[in-house]
This record gives C-alpha cells, structure tokens and sequence, in this order.
C-alpha cells in the first residue's frame, strides 16, 4: 500500500523536518512528501503520515501533532516518532534530540536556561549552515515525489539516524564481551582492543553503564596501524605531552590530551600510561 507524508507549509524547523527524514527510513512504500495543509479526510486515512498539523495525536491512524498538548508539555512531532518506532530511549541518550525536543516544545529563551547556556549560543548551533541549507530547500518545496534528489537526501539522513541507533546497540554488547578495565597509577584504563569502525562508539555509554570512572581510553586507531590513547573527561591527571618523542609514540596532540602509538602490546601501553598519568 502507498502512502505519503503530509507536513505543514511555509517555515520549516528541525522538529518536522528529522520527523520527515525517520518515516521516510521507517516507511519504504511512501511515494511523496508534501507540505501543505491537511485535509479533513487525510486525518482518518491511515496510509498518510500527517506530521506537526492537524491538531491530533493518533498513531494507529499516522497522525503525530503536538500543538493541542498543554503548554509546558515536552512532546513534539520529532518525540512522538520516536516513540512510535521505538527509538526513544535511544534517541534520549543523543545531545541533539534532547535539544530539539526541548527547543520545539519550550522556546529557545527556556531551552537555553536549562542547558546554562545564552539562547544566541542555542539558536548559533542550531541554526549551523548545513542545517539552513536543507531547511531552505525544504521551506521551497511543495510536493516532493520519491525520486527528487531532496527526498532521497532526507531519506539517507532518517537511514543514517536509525542505522546509528543499531550500530550503537551491537557496540555496546562488544563492548560488555570484550573491554576490559585496568589500573595505573590508581586511575582506571578502559582498553577496548578490536579492529572495528569508530572504536569510541558507545564508550560513554557502556561507561555509564559500568559506572565506572575511567581516565583513559585506549582503541584501535582507524587511521594508520597502531593504538589511539585518549583522555576521558579531561581528567586532569592525564597528560600524553609527558610521552612525547618516546619511539612508540606516532604523534600526541598539542593540548596532550590524545596520543597515536605503533601497534605495540598492551605492557608496552601500560608502561607509557605510567609516565602520561600522575
């Protein structure tokens, strides 16, 4: 069965526009996009996403507004998708959809006192060009059938967002088979040692999870042969500038909190981590 997405007209924001990108992933029988005021008809229709309009809130029939919630409420179009495909409790663990919720349903001023920080600040991060560009291409657009190079881009972008959710999620349960925790000097190392794309995945999260306070993380490096030695949390014990010109060190960062070494054995590591951490 086709289907389509009808979201509002006129200026578009992040909320709408990520909630387009996920049912577009979610959804492969869905044949446009169309921004427009829905039609009466369209709200009882369950083969039309009707996104961030129409004053209902009802998931069996597709239809995901926010707007008649009372004020205050932190549930917006981008939320209720989440939770529609289960990816909520993931999503919540990634700054940015923290952000937009609260931006979408509180304001900029309010969201911007609960992150402690200036609403200018806020508004300058989000408003970054990438996102203004996709946004105005978005804002130009009436309807927008499957094959436009736009919809294709959304789409790509809800893929990228759900495959990330699972690739986290088969990360964490390598992590928890096969990190391992050491000491040295009385601070906790995490190594995680396996020949895998984006080594730091996940770490912070299975950290939490472990509740333990590691200083160091020491992965895979993805550039060239060898091991990535980085400082957790800026811990002030830490300082790999204290391993520079060693023979196994390739290259430490200026400010000392990264170090690249050759693919040497774990003592080797430990015994260069002894001089970084004091």
């Amino acid at each position: 069965m086709s289907s389509r997405i009808v979201t509002h007209g006129g200026g578009s924001h992040m909320d709408d526009l990520i909630s387009v990108c996920i049912v577009l992933a979610m959804d492969d029988g869905i044949k446009c996009v169309e921004r427009r005021p829905v039609e009466p008809e369209e709200i009882a229709d369950p083969t039309v996403w009707v996104l961030d309009q129409g004053g209902v809130y009802d998931p069996e029939n597709r239809n995901f507004d926010h707007h008649q919630f009372p004020a205050g409420t932190r549930k917006c179009t981008l939320s209720l998708i989440a939770d529609h495909f289960d990816l909520r409790n993931d999503l919540d663990e990634m700054v940015w959809f923290r952000v937009l919720v609260l931006d979408d349903t509180l304001g900029a001023i309010k969201t911007a006192g609960e992150l402690d920080c200036s609403a200018t600040l806020l508004k300058g991060l989000l408003n970054g060009p990438i996102n203004e560009f996709v946004l105005a291409r978005f804002e130009q657009a009436k309807k927008l059938d499957s094959d436009n190079e736009l919809v294709k881009l959304l789409s790509a972008i809800g893929t990228h967002i759900v495959t990330n959710i699972r690739n986290m999620k088969e990360r964490i349960q390598l992590l928890r088979e096969k990190a391992e925790f050491d000491e040295v000097n009385g601070l906790k190392v995490l190594f995680f040692m396996e020949d895998v794309p984006d080594p730091k995945l996940s770490i912070a999260a299975y950290l939490k999870e472990t509740g333990k306070n590691a200083g160091v993380v020491v992965v895979n490096n993805t550039r060239e042969s060898g091991w990535s030695l980085s400082r957790i949390g800026d811990h002030p014990r830490v300082d790999f500038r204290r391993i520079k010109g060693a023979n196994e060190v390739l290259f430490v960062h200026a400010n000392g909190f990264v170090a690249k070494t050759r693919r040497i054995e774990k003592p080797a590591i430990i015994r260069l981590l002894e001089t970084a951490i004091v």
